[in-house]
């Protein structure tokens, strides 16, 4: 009984988690050319990332623009306003 239990949970909690996903998900902005020339549109696009922050030295990715330190590393600000490196 408590297999059929967890199955009707499965079904039931798997699309509303891929359709709260689906909607809470950073949106990409633009077409993809305008993402390739302009680093401050949002991407969800990892290999595009990178490719902005070889070019441009800064990229926003899924909501959050990341910058290319003077020393090279990678880095962000937090929501306090403090670089956070990664």
């Amino acid at each position: 009984m408590e297999i059929v239990g967890g199955i009707i949970a499965l079904i039931i909690v798997l699309p509303l988690m891929l359709l709260f996903y689906l909607i809470a998900r950073p949106k990409e902005e633009g077409t993809l050319q305008e993402r390739r020339n302009n680093p401050e549109l949002n991407t969800n696009k990892l290999d595009l990332h990178n490719d902005r922050l070889d070019k441009f030295s800064k990229s926003k990715y899924r909501n959050t623009m990341y910058y290319v330190g003077p020393r090279g590393g990678y880095y962000y600000y937090s929501a306090r306003g403090n670089k956070v490196y990664c």
